[in-house]
C-alpha cells in the first residue's frame, strides 16, 4: 500500500518547490520528506521530481500526478478548514423578546471576552430539535421538565407592573387600584398576565379585557416605553430600561411565576468550549443583574 503521508509530503514539495518549505509546512524534518518521497517513487516505479538548481521540478509523471492529488488535498484542507471555523460557532435559539429586550444589548460584552467565538441567533416560539437542527443550545421558557436534555436555570419569571415614567407622573399612578383607571398593554402569548397579577396582588374592579394586544413582548415593552400604557413584565427582563429612565415600577409586589428562563443543550455538546463559555457568561451577566437591579428598585 501507499502511504497517504508519502503522497502528502508529494504534495506539499509541488505546492512549494523545496523540500524544505515543505517540511516546514508538514512539521517534519528534511530527511524524513526526503525519505517519503523515495519511497513514493520506488512504489510508483517512476522519478516524481528533477532537480532545478535547488529547485525541484515534476517530471512528467510527477504533473500528472500532482493533477490528480494537489487539487484532492487542497479540498481536504477546505473541509478541516471549515470544520475547525464551525467549532468556534454558537448557534442559539430563543424567544424574540428575552433575545430583544435582554441578551442582545449585553452580547458586546461577551464577545469582548470571546471575540472568537461567532454567534448566531435565531428566534421562534417552538422548541428547537436537536436532533434535526443545528442548534448548539437553546433558552427557553417553561418549568425544566424537557426530557433528554441537559439545563441550566437562568432566572425565575416574575410579574410586576412597568411603565414609562413620563406616563406614571402624567397619570398620577400611585397604587395598583389606579390601574382601573390607565391603559394596560397586552402580548398575545400572555393574554392572562394581568389577571394573573391583580389576583396575587389582591386588586379587584380593573377590566383586564381591553388595552392594545401586541404579537410579542417585546413589541409590548416598546409601546410602555413610548407612553402608550402599563405593561406586566418581570423587571428583571427590562432592567436596562429601568436603570436608564425610560421604564419604571411605581408600586409592587412582583408576583412569581412557576415558569423560568432556561438555558438547555443537548448531551453531547455540553462540553465544547462555545457552549461553556457561553455558560459562564450567561451566570456572570444573571448575577450582577439581580444586584443591580436591587439596587436600582
Amino acid at each position: 500500500m501507499i502511504s497517504l503521508k508519502a503522497v502528502q509530503a508529494f504534495a506539499a514539495i509541488v505546492r512549494h518547490g523545496s523540500v524544505a518549505q515543505a517540511a516546514a509546512e508538514l512539521g517534519v524534518t528534511g530527511s524524513a520528506l526526503s525519505h517519503l518521497l523515495r519511497d513514493l517513487e520506488a512504489r510508483l516505479g517512476v522519478p516524481l521530481f528533477d532537480r532545478v538548481g535547488r529547485g525541484l521540478v515534476p517530471t512528467e509523471d510527477g504533473r500528472r500526478l500532482a493533477d490528480a492529488v494537489v487539487p484532492a488535498f487542497a479540498r481536504i484542507d477546505q473541509a478541516l478548514s471549515d470544520f475547525t471555523r464551525r467549532r468556534v460557532e454558537l448557534r442559539i435559539s430563543m424567544l424574540s423578546t428575552f433575545a430583544s429586550t435582554w441578551l442582545i444589548p449585553r452580547l458586546e460584552r461577551f464577545q469582548s471576552k470571546h471575540p472568537d467565538i461567532e454567534l448566531l441567533v435565531a428566534t421562534s416560539t417552538r422548541n428547537v430539535d436537536f436532533d434535526r437542527e443545528a442548534f448548539d443550545c437553546a433558552i427557553r421558557y417553561g418549568q425544566g421538565d424537557w426530557p433528554n436534555l441537559q439545563m441550566q436555570k437562568l432566572y425565575d419569571d416574575g410579574l410586576a407592573p412597568v411603565a414609562s415614567p413620563e406616563l406614571v407622573a402624567r397619570t398620577g399612578l400611585e397604587t395598583p387600584a389606579d390601574l382601573a383607571s390607565a391603559r394596560l398593554l397586552h402580548a398575545r402569548a400572555r393574554r392572562g398576565d394581568w389577571d394573573i397579577w391583580l389576583a396575587a396582588a389582591g386588586v379587584s374592579g380593573v377590566d383586564t379585557s381591553h388595552g392594545p394586544v401586541f404579537e410579542t413582548r417585546a413589541q409590548v415593552v416598546q409601546a410602555a416605553i413610548g407612553r402608550l400604557g402599563v405593561m406586566a413584565i418581570d423587571p428583571w427582563l427590562v432592567a436596562d430600561e429601568i436603570r436608564q429612565g425610560h421604564l419604571t415600577m411605581p408600586f409592587g409586589p412582583v408576583v412569581p411565576l412557576p415558569a423560568a428562563y432556561w438555558l438547555v443543550w443537548p448531551q453531547r455538546r455540553g462540553q465544547a468550549r462555545p457552549l461553556a463559555a457561553f455558560r459562564d457568561w450567561l451566570t456572570e451577566e444573571i448575577t450582577m443583574e439581580r444586584a443591580s437591579l436591587e439596587q436600582t428598585t
